[in-house]
């Protein structure tokens, strides 16, 4: 089974995309979420981020080793 995500700029959109993927005989389910707004503390800690990455670009790693770590750590 294969899960997409469409994001769509309007209620207009997504109902008419509702509608025709309902229509199809593919169609298992659908949801609809409507994405969260950050928190004022979620801001100030990515700002923070942003600002540590802007001062030190070599303290980044790449999404590789991202993965990797995650991987090593929790088996993701």
């Amino acid at each position: 089974m294969k899960t997409f995500t469409i994001r769509v700029e309007n209620d207009r959109d997504a109902e008419l995309l509702k509608k025709l993927l309902e229509s199809t005989h593919f169609e298992d389910r659908i949801e609809t979420t409507e994405e969260e707004e950050l928190d004022t503390e979620e801001i100030q800690m990515l700002e923070e981020r942003w600002e540590s990455y802007i001062r030190n670009p070599s303290s980044a790693i790449s999404l590789d080793d991202f993965k990797k770590e995650l991987k090593d750590k929790y088996g993701l």
